[in-house]
C-alpha cells in the first residue's frame, strides 16, 4: 500500500484547525462565512414556490450543499429566461450561483460545515436530548404526583364514607339529612325504650334485684319512701313518655306543643365566648333549689368557695356493714347524691306551665329520653346500677367469710336467688343498651338538635372534604394536561433529534468527500470521534 492509498483520520473537533493549518482554506473564513449569510438570507425573500425549496428552508442549516440544490431546482423553475449561450437572465438564479461560488472560493464552505459538524455533535444534539430527558422527568413526576392524588383522592373518599357511616348518611345532601337525622330522635328514643332485647324492658328483673337490696342492706328512716333509679323505673313501668306525663304523675296531656326546628346555616357565624350556650332539656331559670340549699347566679357574680370552718362531720350515720358489700355505696336515704338529686330537680321544675293547663310545651314536650335533663338521669342510673351488679359479680369470685356468710343468710330469698349466671346476664343488658345508645348517636344527636352551629360546624366539615376531593381532582387534571404536553414536546424533539443526526451523518459524508476530491487526491478521509456513535 503507497502513501496514496493510505487513510487520512481527522478528530471532527480538529477539522477547522487542520483545514486552516494546512492552508486548504483561508484564515478569514469566518468574515467571508459572515457575508455569505447575509447573501443568503436576502435570496430566500425571492425564492419560487416549490415543495423541495420548502423542505430545504425547513432544515435545520441552509449550508452549501442545500444551495447547491437550490440552485439545481432553480434550473428547473427559471429555465424560461436561459438564453442562447446557456445564461440566466433570471436575478435569483443570479443570486444563488453568486453565492456558491463565494463558498467555493478559497473553500469556505468546507471549514463553515466542519463548523457545523463540531457544533452539532458537541452542542446541539446534547441539548436536545438533555431537553427530552427533562421531558420524560417531568413526565414521570406528573405520574408520581398523580399517584399520590389519587391516593389522597381514595383516602379522603374513604373518611367522607366513614363520615357518612357515622352519622348514617348517604352523602347526597348532607344538610338535608342532617336535619332529617335530628326529626328521627324522637322514635330513636321511642326504639331504645321499646320491648326488644336490647331495650330499657330487659332491665327489669335487674331493677328489682337492685331495689331489693339496697332496701334490705341500706335501710333508713326514708328507705320506704325513696324510690331508687326511678327513670328507669318509670321508662319500664310506662315507656318513654313526655317529661309532663312523668312530672305530673301521670296525667297524659291534652295536646302536645314541641318546639320547632329553626336551622339558619346560610347566617351562621362563629362562636364567641359571650354567646350563651343554650341546651334544650335544661332549666333557664336562674335561681336552682337543691335540698334546702339556694344557688343564685347573677351577670357579675364571680365563682367564690365559702369554707364553713363551724361545720362538724357527722361519722355516727355510717353503717359499717354496707361498706363491707359494696365500698362505692356510700350514700343512703339520708345522704343522696347531688348529682342526681340536682338533675331531678332541674328536670322537675324545668316547666313553669301549671298542671291544669293540660298542654305540654317547650321541655314538658318532649319525652325522658329526649329531655338532655332526664337522659343525663337516665345515664347516672344505668351507670350506678352497672357498678353495682359489677361488684356483685366479683363478691362470687372471692372466698366467703363467716361475715359475708352470716349477712347473706339473712338477706331475702328475692336477694339469695340470684346467682352469677344472672349477674352476668343483667350485665350483659346493659352493655347492650349502651351499645345502642352508642350506636344510635343520642349524645350527638342531642348536640345537633340543641345546638344549630354545631350542625354548621358537620356540613363544613363535610364540605371541606368534598373540597379537597375536588381541589386533588382539579389538580391530577392539570398534571395530565401537562404531561399530554411535555409527551407531545417530546414527541417533536425527538423528530427534531433524529433529522438533526441525521443531517450531521450526511453532512460529514459530504464534508469527507469533498475533502478527499478536493483536497487529497481521493484519498479516504476518516473523521473520528464522537460523530461515529451519534
Amino acid at each position: 500500500m503507497t502513501i496514496d492509498d493510505s487513510t487520512i483520520d481527522i478528530h471532527f473537533t480538529k477539522l477547522v484547525d487542520w483545514l486552516v493549518d494546512r492552508r486548504h482554506c483561508s484564515k478569514d473564513w469566518n468574515e467571508r462565512s459572515i457575508a455569505i449569510r447575509a447573501k443568503i438570507q436576502q435570496a430566500i425573500l425571492d425564492l419560487p414556490e416549490h415543495d423541495e425549496i420548502k423542505r430545504l428552508l425547513g432544515s435545520s442549516y441552509l449550508d452549501y450543499f442545500c444551495c447547491l440544490k437550490i440552485v439545481e431546482i432553480l434550473k428547473e423553475t427559471e429555465k424560461e429566461s436561459k438564453n442562447m449561450f446557456g445564461m440566466y437572465s433570471s436575478q435569483r438564479m443570479k443570486d444563488w450561483r453568486t453565492v456558491v461560488s463565494n463558498y467555493e472560493k478559497n473553500s469556505v464552505y468546507l471549514v463553515e460545515c466542519a463548523q457545523i459538524l463540531q457544533r452539532n455533535v458537541a452542542f446541539e444534539i446534547p441539548a436536545l436530548k438533555k431537553t427530552i430527558g427533562k421531558c420524560q422527568q417531568i413526565r414521570e413526576e406528573c405520574h408520581t404526583r398523580h399517584a399520590e392524588l389519587d391516593k389522597n383522592i381514595h383516602e379522603i373518599e374513604k373518611q367522607y364514607a366513614q363520615l357518612c357511616n357515622d352519622m348514617s348518611i348517604k352523602g347526597d345532601n348532607v344538610q338535608r339529612e342532617l336535619i332529617q337525622r335530628i326529626e328521627c330522635l324522637p322514635s330513636i328514643c321511642t326504639e331504645l325504650a321499646s320491648g326488644d332485647q336490647c331495650s330499657i324492658p330487659s332491665l327489669k328483673a335487674a331493677v328489682e334485684f337492685y331495689i331489693d337490696f339496697m332496701k334490705h342492706f341500706h335501710s333508713s328512716s326514708k328507705s320506704d319512701s325513696e324510690e331508687f333509679l326511678s327513670v328507669i323505673k318509670y321508662l319500664i313501668e310506662n315507656g318513654n313518655t313526655t317529661v309532663y306525663q312523668w312530672r305530673t304523675g301521670g296525667h297524659i296531656p291534652a295536646s302536645i306543643e314541641r318546639l320547632p326546628l329553626n336551622y339558619k346555616f346560610a347566617e351562621t357565624t362563629e362562636v364567641t365566648e359571650d354567646e350563651p350556650n343554650i341546651i334544650l332539656g335544661l332549666d333557664d331559670d336562674s335561681t336552682t333549689s337543691i335540698e334546702g340549699i339556694e344557688v343564685k347566679q347573677t351577670v357579675n357574680q364571680t365563682d367564690v368557695i365559702d369554707f364553713d370552718t363551724e361545720a362538724e362531720i357527722d361519722w355516727s350515720a355510717i353503717d359499717t356493714v354496707p361498706e363491707l358489700l359494696d365500698p362505692a355505696l356510700s350514700s343512703n336515704g339520708n345522704h343522696p347524691n347531688l348529682l342526681v338529686d340536682a338533675l331531678q330537680e332541674a328536670a322537675l321544675n324545668g316547666s313553669n306551665h301549671p298542671i291544669d293547663d293540660g298542654i305540654a310545651r317547650g321541655n314538658d314536650a318532649l319525652t325522658l329520653l329526649e329531655n338532655r335533663a332526664t337522659y343525663t338521669l337516665f345515664i347516672h342510673e344505668l351507670h350506678r346500677l352497672q357498678s353495682f351488679l359489677k361488684q356483685r359479680l366479683n363478691e362470687y369470685h372471692v372466698n366467703e367469710t363467716i361475715l359475708m356468710t352470716f349477712i347473706m343468710q339473712n338477706a331475702p330469698a328475692s336477694i339469695q336467688k340470684i346467682n352469677e349466671n344472672d349477674l352476668k346476664t343483667y350485665l350483659k343488658n346493659i352493655d347492650s343498651i349502651f351499645q345502642s345508645i352508642s350506636h344510635r348517636q343520642l349524645d350527638r344527636l342531642f348536640s345537633m338538635r340543641d345546638s344549630y352551629k354545631f350542625v354548621d360546624r358537620l356540613i363544613n366539615c363535610f364540605q371541606q372534604k368534598k373540597l379537597s376531593i375536588e381541589r386533588n381532582r382539579f389538580q391530577e387534571k392539570e398534571l395530565e394536561e401537562k404531561a399530554s404536553s411535555s409527551l407531545t414536546e417530546e414527541q417533536q424533539l425527538k423528530e427534531k433529534l433524529n433529522l438533526l443526526i441525521s443531517y450531521t451523518k450526511q453532512l460529514k459524508e459530504q464534508v469527507a468527500k469533498e475533502i478527499s476530491l478536493k483536497k487529497c487526491q481521493n484519498r479516504r478521509i476518516n473523521i473520528m470521534g464522537e460523530i461515529n456513535i451519534l
